[in-house]
């Protein structure tokens, strides 16, 4: 697809998108290394605060394809540029929140914004440039997210040390302001008459039922898995969902084509999934690791923490330029291998461990996630035609998103089933020396059963073929 006539020149596109971007990988990246600090602020337990990331991550993927649709209606860079706005109004009411319950409904409000954005950053890049270029364009803008990534820690612990946590969304400020006054560069689409409106019977249900299994998985170890506790939101979540998918196929226009999941447009989003999952958990992880069991403080956990997303960032524009000429396929392979690698180094960590294995453990994870991300973001456009850009690319976010939550709940609960499991008792931000053991073993769990996901996510990539090109415009 060629560049929109009239366009300003399609790099020039670039940097309003990757402002959007940037702010929304960085509020991930940078509040992860605040949970300790939050969780010993406000007095809560760490699966309470984990809903800091949850309400973020959650309202994104509930809102996605809802905002993907409205942007059809009404224009991508309109939506787009709303959604920068909603952000960084959000980003203040977070600095200000006075108590845990003010942040999360902050942080949900911020989702918002960030679904906003997110559900059309990948459709107006992909709108700019032709076939033959956008794996070059994506690998880009994977190095951004992995700036976003990997400034995220150091950055964060350098403000959460020295100044205070409600600083790592202070900064989002003028990145918003600058990403607004920049608007201008993304060529103007117009209006689709025709375009039905967002479902809203649909978008609740799906967001509900998300927000109750999450809710199910995020409890259950505090409440040792009871059936009362974790059993009514876990029903009501799969009634919701269920409700979701028959809203879907009853309807001539659905916001999420269920039968388009069958091909490998479903196996290149199912390993978004996957993968996503994997990296979220561990960059919920690491902080608790380093802080609660090393000692480290904030700043020094930041900049260790940082060797993820930096080797990702190396990796990625390489690996989007490789991907144009090759094919996706054994790139994506080859990322999750890696990935599980990293994993079963990091699970022998224990509660004194060699340095070099630390940082062999997080560059093998680093590197995998480089190798994955942007020849998977290109497989997922090049399983679809050029018509259904937009559809792709909700559909990524979509699956991007929900891996994040998914892996934030799933790594929280498995943390805390297992640190109790070793005699830890409740996970708090304070660890006495006598749970930094329990922690340790709970390390190792959590990490082997992320690498086993790992390979499970090798196996469906290795399965059947996938969509290793761009469409009819790149080599399959």
């Amino acid at each position: 697809m060629n560049a929109v006539p009239g366009a300003a020149p399609r790099w020039r596109v670039v940097p309003v998108l990757a402002l959007g971007t940037l702010m929304a990988t960085l509020d991930l990246s940078i509040v992860n290394i605040a949970l300790p600090t939050l969780a010993r602020d406000f007095a809560v337990p760490l699966t309470t605060i984990a809903w800091v990331v949850l309400a973020y991550v959650l309202t994104i993927t509930g809102l996605l394809l809802a905002f993907g649709r409205l942007a059809d209606r009404v224009g991508r860079r309109r939506v787009y540029g709303l959604g920068l706005a909603v952000f960084t109004i959000a980003s203040l009411a977070c600095a200000a929140s006075p108590g845990a319950g003010a942040l999360i409904a902050a942080r949900a409000l911020q989702g918002i914004g960030a679904a906003m954005m997110t559900a059309n950053s990948t459709a107006l890049l992909a709108a700019s440039f032709p076939g033959a270029e956008r794996g070059r364009a994506l690998g880009v803008f994977g190095a951004v997210v992995g700036v976003g990534l990997g400034l995220g820690p150091p950055l964060g612990g350098l403000l959460v040390a020295h100044l205070s946590w409600r600083w790592i969304f202070l900064v989002n400020l003028p990145l918003g302001t600058l990403a607004l006054a920049m608007l201008g560069r993304v060529p103007a689409d117009p209006p689709r008459r025709g375009v039905p409106s967002p479902r809203v019977a649909a978008t609740a249900a799906w967001c509900a039922g998300l927000a109750l299994l999450m809710f199910a998985l995020s409890r259950g170890p505090e409440a040792a898995w009871r059936p009362a506790v974790v059993v009514p939101p876990v029903v009501a979540a799969i009634a919701l969902l269920a409700a979701f998918v028959a809203i879907e196929r009853r309807s001539t226009d659905p916001l999420l084509p269920l039968a388009a999941l069958a091909g490998p447009l479903g196996r290149a989003a199912t390993l978004t999934l996957l993968g996503n999952m994997i990296s979220i958990a561990v960059g919920l992880h690491l902080p608790l690791y380093l802080e609660g069991v090393l000692g480290f403080d904030a700043g020094r956990s930041g900049r260790w923490i940082a060797i993820i997303p930096l080797a990702a960032l190396v990796i990625a524009p390489a690996a989007g330029r490789r991907a144009d000429r090759r094919g996706s396929k054994p790139l994506t392979i080859a990322g999750l291998a890696i990935t599980a690698a990293g994993l079963v180094v990091l699970a022998g960590l224990g509660a004194a461990p060699g340095f070099p294995r630390l940082v062999l453990g997080m560059a093998l994870v680093g590197v995998g996630q480089g190798l994955f991300a942007a020849p998977n973001a290109r497989a997922i456009l090049g399983a679809v035609g050029e018509h259904d850009l937009g559809l792709a690319s909700g559909l990524q976010a979509t699956m991007r998103n929900l891996g994040f939550a998914a892996g934030a709940a799933l790594g929280a609960a498995l943390l805390a089933s297992r640190f109790a499991a070793h005699g830890g008792g409740t996970l708090t931000g304070h660890m006495a020396a006598a749970g930094r053991n329990a922690f340790a073993a709970a390390t190792a769990d959590t990490y082997l059963a992320l690498a086993g996901l790992a390979l499970v996510a090798t196996a469906v990539a290795a399965a059947g073929r996938a969509p290793t090109g761009m469409g009819r415009n790149g080599p399959d």
